[in-house]
Parts: structure tokens; sequence; C-alpha cells
């Protein structure tokens, strides 16, 4: 998908997507100018607002959009948020959205706490939201996703990791949000649970893709053009998908290599060896196409039970794809 097409998937909701950036607004004003610079700079970090839009996207098909749509869309937005200034502490990067991350204008000590504020203000923002449903799943997506990233923290360097662990890390760090989001949009318009409980499977999948393809592009993608620092996976041991491929398929010499790099022992020869090695012998590729296949049965949860959504839902499922070429 270019950007023009992605420009005018987004044309229907924009006056909605300008409600959600409002109460974001509204929610992290400020009393203090330090924090009000560092939330602004960190506002700075949405770029194409994918889970606020897949969130309005649904909602046209599920009742229409209304207020509480735009709170949820904003609630979505900052703990996305909040998980992207605490994984740049994390990984020690210094790029985001093509500007200096939180850690490395301020401190990591000052981004962990910002991180925190924007978890607690979007949590204070979804009270206001009135609906137990989404406090309970949106509370628990929050927990999930960061026992995600511990999980991961906890098997970094370990050239063992088994294919179903990483689908575990990936679908508690990254896919639970697009999940929840998914489906509280249907559950707040009113759709019947099996409605639901589709657009929650497509969020699911979609989240998992998004992740696999983050995953290749942390690998070989340009940081020029993705706009934040890329290399961090291999520098810090983290096993994804084209990683674990290349583990059960290579050559004792390509097995000692990505040990080698993956417990932190190689130098940036290594690292690049170990690149060209993931795209030349296709292991990059596979990632690829099992990000597809996540994609199309996403797609199809949709299909069967919300036909009307799935033209839009394709469009941004085609997005993600793209991302990685």
């Amino acid at each position: 998908m270019t950007q023009d097409a992605l420009d005018r998937l987004y044309r229907p909701i924009l006056a909605d997507l300008a409600r959600v950036e409002a109460e974001i607004a509204q929610a992290l004003v400020a009393d203090r100018h330090e924090i009000e610079e560092m939330a602004a700079h960190v506002g700075r970090y949405s770029g194409k607002k994918m889970r606020p839009a897949i969130a309005l996207m649904i909602a046209q098909r599920c009742g229409g959009v209304t207020p509480r749509h735009h709170r949820l869309g904003a609630v979505l937005e900052m703990i996305h948020l909040a998980t992207l200034v605490h994984d740049d502490v994390i990984d020690g990067a210094d790029m985001r959205r093509k500007s200096a991350t939180a850690n490395a204008k301020w401190s990591n000590f000052d981004a962990v706490l910002l991180g925190d504020i924007l978890f607690a203000r979007a949590i204070n923002l979804l009270g206001r939201l009135g609906d137990a449903a989404a406090l309970d799943e949106l509370t628990r997506a929050v927990s999930t996703l960061c026992e995600g990233e511990i999980l991961q923290n906890r098997h970094r360097r370990n050239v063992d990791l088994e294919e179903s662990l990483y689908y575990r890390i990936i679908e508690e760090k990254t896919a639970i949000l697009y999940a929840a989001g998914c489906g509280l949009s249907a559950h707040l318009g009113g759709a019947p649970t099996p409605v639901v409980d589709a657009l929650r499977t497509y969020g699911l999948e979609l989240g998992t893709a998004f992740q696999i393809v983050d995953d290749v592009l942390d690998l070989v993608g340009d940081e020029a053009v993705v706009g934040k620092s890329l290399g961090t996976d291999l520098r810090n041991g983290k096993m994804t998908l084209p990683v674990i491929f290349m583990r059960d398929d290579t050559t004792p010499a390509g097995l000692a290599l990505l040990t080698k790099v993956m417990k932190g022992e190689g130098d940036e020869a290594d690292a690049a060896a170990l690149r060209r090695a993931l795209v030349e012998d296709g292991h990059v590729e596979a990632a690829n196409v099992r990000a597809r296949d996540h994609l199309r049965r996403g797609l199809e949860a949709v299909a069967r039970a919300i036909p009307s959504a799935h033209a839009d839902l394709e469009e941004i499922a085609g997005f993600v794809v793209v991302r990685a070429r």
C-alpha cells in the first residue's frame, strides 16, 4: 500500500482521528513545564495511529463511531506510546520517528517515569470510559504486554528459544493490544459476541504479523526510511523469527556464526555477515511469508463475521506487509 492509498483509507475517519488527538492532548496536560515538554516530545511518536484508526474503521461498521470510540482510540494510542518509551530504554535506542528518543534526550530514569505517567493517564482515561468490560480487558492487556517484555528479556541470548515461545512473547507484547482494541471497538458499538470475537481474532493476527515484520525491519530496514534505531535485536540477543528459521536450517558454520552474534561475542562484521545470511538463505522472506499467513487468517475471520469491514481491514493488512519491502 502506498502512502496515498493509506491517506485515502484514512479520509473518512480524519475528523474522528482529530477527536482522538484532542482526547490525548487533554489527557497529557501537565502543571509542570518539564512534564509538558516531555509529553509533547513523545507525542511526535504517534505516526499513523494505526490502533485508533483500525478501531474507528471497525466502529463505522458496528453501529457507528461514538465519543466512547474516540476515548478508546486515545487510550490505545497512549498505552502504545508508553510501551515505545519503555522499549527504547530497554533496547538502548536513540532514535524514534527521526527524533531523539526520550531516554537519549533526557535520561533512562526520566524516560521510565514518563512511560509510567503515560500508562497512568491512559488508565485514568479508560476509567472515565464507563465500560466495565473495556476496563477489565485493557488493564489485563497492559499487564500482559509488560509480562511479555519481561519474558523476552529473560530469554535474551537464548539461542535455543523455541518458536512457540517466540510466538507467546510477540502475542503478549504486541498482538494483545491490537486484539483488545479491535474487539472492544465492536463491543462499544453493540456488536454481537461472534462479531466481537472475530474482530478480536483479526487484531491478534494483525498484531502478530506486525511484530514479525517489525523484527524483519530491524534486520534489513533502512533507518532513514523506518525512522527509528535499527539493529537492536541482534545487538541485544533477541531471537526473532528469521533467526530461529536460520538456526533450525543452516550449516555448522552458519550456526556457529549465529551463536557467536546472539551470545554477544561477535563484532559488527559478524553481525553484518549474519544479516546477509538471513537474507541470502531465504529466512527473512520465510518470515515475511509467515506474516502474510497471519494476515490471511485474520481477514478470513472478518469475512465470515462482518463482510462490510473486510475491504478496509484488508488494506490496513496490506500496509503491514508493504513495510517490509
